[in-house]
């Protein structure tokens, strides 16, 4: 049985992180990734390209993720001080009422959602998006 590990809307940075998991021996695909492919706006009406993975392989795929994507964010430097200080930091949030959750139930798959943000140790800034490296 796979789980869904990640939702994503950028195809290369799921097809990135579906390579070093194959390279490192993990048995993966992408779910949706030919419909998002062909029609991009698709995306959020199913939810993005899925990573699905092994069930029994879930808990050392998030810990390669986690150190593949805490290695990058190192060579980054902050768009405000220059300093490679950044930091990813997650926020679940959940429906804000009964209606919202079946409905976020029926659509994405689950009630909660994870939103990544990044922020700098030194300075304090907070970004949406990773910044992009020079």
């Amino acid at each position: 049985m796979y789980l869904q590990l990640r939702s994503f809307d950028n195809y290369l940075y799921a097809n990135i992180l579906l390579s070093r998991l194959k390279d490192e021996g993990f048995d993966c695909y992408l779910k949706d990734e030919n419909t998002i492919t062909i029609d991009p706006l698709l995306s959020p009406a199913i939810g993005g390209m899925k990573l699905m993975v092994r069930e029994e392989d879930v808990a050392r795929a998030i810990a390669l993720i986690e150190r593949i994507e805490a290695d990058h964010l190192a060579t980054i430097p902050c768009p405000s001080c220059g300093q490679r200080a950044l930091q990813q930091l997650k926020k679940t949030t959940g429906p804000k009422n009964f209606f919202a959750a079946l409905l976020s139930q029926l659509f994405i798959g689950s009630t909660s959602q994870e939103k990544r943000f990044y922020r700098c140790s030194n300075c304090g800034k907070v970004m949406d998006e990773m910044p992009v490296a020079e």
